[in-house]
């Protein structure tokens, strides 16, 4: 049964976080970074500035998002105290998400995103044909949310071809190891060597489906994956770190 859409009306922190975090009502995908196509830079500063014009209270972040500004269904907005993601917001948009969502708790369905093929968690986005991947907020930990994604594809495979069967089991033993700090320093090359076998010598395109989206996760995010190796240090305070 689906989760009742409600406002909480105290953030909770993140479980396994060393400092306190607080929860933003919003974040904007692409944030103040340099422009994009879909616009999302001038969408963030709008929301800055019709906040203040407002006077609305408004604790605002950049969205932890890896793409490349050609979202079809972009720019993407999270509101995390919510628990859910608009899509496809514009400017315009902007006084009707602050005064009605922000304000008064309440969803603007025609903006609410609602993919009914979507299999994945509901605090992440994943669109494939643009390889664009956010988060709910900057809680989260990429090599956690890489290995999420390896267990549910592991759990979906038919394991009947070696490239798949065990490039998946092997994807997940490398980062489960640098999820511990015991990543070795070869860990992101043995990666990508994995996902370039998976990618070409399996006998269906299911690993390369798999592949593609940790793919993504590194290129975007392959700084925080270091971190974990080199630091032993996991920077969303989540891992266990051995």
């Amino acid at each position: 049964m689906a989760e009742p859409l409600t406002r909480t009306p105290t953030p909770q922190k993140p479980l396994g976080v060393i400092t306190p975090y607080e929860k933003p009502d919003l974040t904007v995908c692409g944030g103040e970074g340099p422009g994009k196509p879909c616009g999302a830079p001038a969408l963030y500063s709008r929301f800055k500035k019709e906040a203040a014009r407002l006077r609305i209270p408004l604790r605002l972040e950049p969205g932890k998002i890896g793409c490349h500004g050609e979202c079809a269904k972009g720019p993407f907005v999270s509101l995390p105290r919510l628990g859910l993601f608009y899509q496809q917001v514009r400017e315009e948009h902007v006084p009707f998400i602050l005064q009605e969502t922000i304000g008064q708790g309440k969803i603007l369905f025609p903006l609410l995103r609602l993919d009914p093929l979507q299999s994945i968690r509901s605090d992440l986005i994943w669109e494939k044909e643009a390889e664009c991947l956010m988060t709910m907020d900057s809680s989260y930990c990429l090599v956690q949310i890489a290995q999420y994604f390896i267990r549910f594809h592991a759990e979906e495979s038919c394991g009947k071809c070696v490239p798949c069967r065990l490039g998946i089991k092997r994807l997940g033993e490398v980062v489960d190891a640098i999820s511990r700090g015991q990543g070795p320093a070869e860990a992101l090359t043995e990666i990508r060597t994995l996902i370039a076998l998976m990618t070409q010598a399996a006998y269906c395109q299911f690993a390369g489906k798999t592949s593609k989206i940790i793919l993504a996760i590194l290129s975007y995010f392959q700084q925080e994956f270091e971190i974990h190796i080199r630091d032993k240090y996991c920077p969303a305070g989540i891992c266990s770190m051995v």
